[in-house]
């Protein structure tokens, strides 16, 4: 077992909680785990063994990766283009260090339990953030960030909820709420199909709670989508899923009822839902949000079309519109990975990316019905439902493509269908 890559993946987890302005623990690792790799390269007389790059699931990103590696010569800016570059080789190295790390199912399972207790710990800070006065340290509204390199943002200006409440929302290890509530839509699933009672209770609720509290639009729809999946292909319950969408609705009107109630704190919270309501639908814009968003992404594929579908490069996205001007003042971000794709990489990326997923995905499923593997059944159902609700929720997040959460998806995803080829079955979760 390799234990410094161990250490690289669960580093990567972690990411910015454990940083000094752009440079994380897991650079210092990564910087580590490369001197062994060369030191391992010279004592194997300099021959390299690429049988990883030829895995069917991963030549794709190989592919996506020198292409928007060409695109440097027509991308609007080389800084731009070049920190995007570091982005998708940073996290081409995590999917590719998951791959090799799990040449079996008892390497891949210490994996997941490594990435479990820290899942856990940053479950129950998300919570303490979301009740109590306390931050993390690295945390847009954390006091002392400054101490750490950052520039504190405050959020609540523009994507709050809870605007009629003094609570601010939760950022855990993500310096940022919508990237938090992307993280546990990631790892919903994974309590879901979990056979243990207790903990699929704890991470169900607990879950719940930090994305509402979060007030990620995005992020919501990815949740709705899990539980409705999970009911209606996993455990087949079309009459459970009526139940609870019922159930929601009428717990939802029923709280909205007690928004004129004279205990204070009933009233804070029947308004709170009242706003989640109208923000949910669309009917309440924090801070222009959508509105932003939209020209965004107007202005993004405007310059798609000008680059007539090529793509306008690594970084295009940011450097066209910091041309243009921020919207809002702020905004140079796509904040839609999937347009950011199509507009940097063009269509035949997005065609690519596409493809992948959808490949990916089925191929999970399928997975889940006909192997006998009790570990890998587990793995593939919790990891279908995560591919698929992070599909939504990626729209939170001004871009997802240095988000690690969504590489070490990826990288199990793969690890999964490529270990579901050779395992027997092993006792049962």
């Amino acid at each position: 077992m390799n234990k410094p890559v161990l250490v690289l993946i669960i580093s990567a987890f972690i990411g910015v909680a454990i940083s000094y302005s752009d440079f994380y623990l897991f650079h210092l690792i990564l910087v580590f785990v490369a001197i062994t790799w060369i030191i391992q390269l010279k004592e194997n007389n300099y021959r390299l063994n690429l049988k990883i790059f030829s895995k069917n699931y991963v030549y794709p990103l190989i592919a996506v990766f020198f292409w928007y590696s060409l695109s440097l010569f027509w991308a609007p800016s080389l800084e731009l283009g070049f920190k995007y570059i570091f982005y998708l080789f940073c996290g081409i190295i995590i999917c590719i260090s998951i791959i090799s790390f799990s040449k079996n199912i008892d390497n891949f399972n210490s994996i997941f339990k490594g990435l479990s207790f820290f899942i856990l710990i940053e479950i129950v800070i998300a919570l303490f953030e979301s009740f109590t006065s306390f931050r993390m340290p690295i945390s847009s509204y954390s006091s002392i960030a400054t101490v750490f390199g950052k520039e504190p943002i405050n959020y609540s200006e523009f994507d709050s909820l809870l605007f009629y409440s003094n609570i601010k929302p939760p950022t855990g290890f993500r310096w940022n709420t919508n990237d938090l509530a992307i993280c546990m839509v990631i790892s919903l699933p994974f309590f879901l199909c979990i056979n243990k009672s207790l903990i699929r209770f704890f991470g169900i609720f607990s879950i719940t709670t930090i994305v509402i509290m979060t007030a990620s639009r995005a992020a919501f729809l990815g949740l709705l989508v899990s539980y409705s999946l999970y009911l209606l292909l996993i455990k087949k319950q079309i009459g459970t899923l009526l139940f609870v969408w019922t159930a929601s609705f009428l717990l939802l009107w029923g709280m909205i009822q007690f928004s004129d109630s004279q205990n204070p704190r009933i009233n804070e919270i029947a308004n709170t839902i009242q706003a989640l309501t109208l923000y949910m639908s669309g009917e309440i814009d924090v801070g222009g949000s959508i509105q932003w968003r939209r020209e965004l992404i107007d202005n993004g594929l405007e310059a798609l079309a000008n680059s007539y579908g090529v793509g306008v490069g690594a970084g295009g996205s940011v450097a066209n519109q910091e041309i243009i001007g921020p919207v809002d003042g702020r905004f140079t971000s796509m904040h839609n990975f999937w347009v950011e794709l199509l507009v940097e990489g063009g269509l035949v990326t997005a065609l690519i990316i596409f493809f992948w997923l959808s490949i990916i995905i089925y191929k999970l499923f399928i997975i889940s019905k006909t192997n006998n593997n009790s570990h890998i059944r587990y793995y593939s159902e919790s990891l279908f439902l995560s591919l698929i609700a992070f599909i939504p929720a990626a729209i939170a997040a001004s871009s997802t493509i240095y988000f690690f959460p969504m590489w070490i998806m990826f990288g199990f995803a793969i690890t999964v269908i490529l270990l579901s080829k050779n395992t027997s079955e092993i006792t049962s979760y």
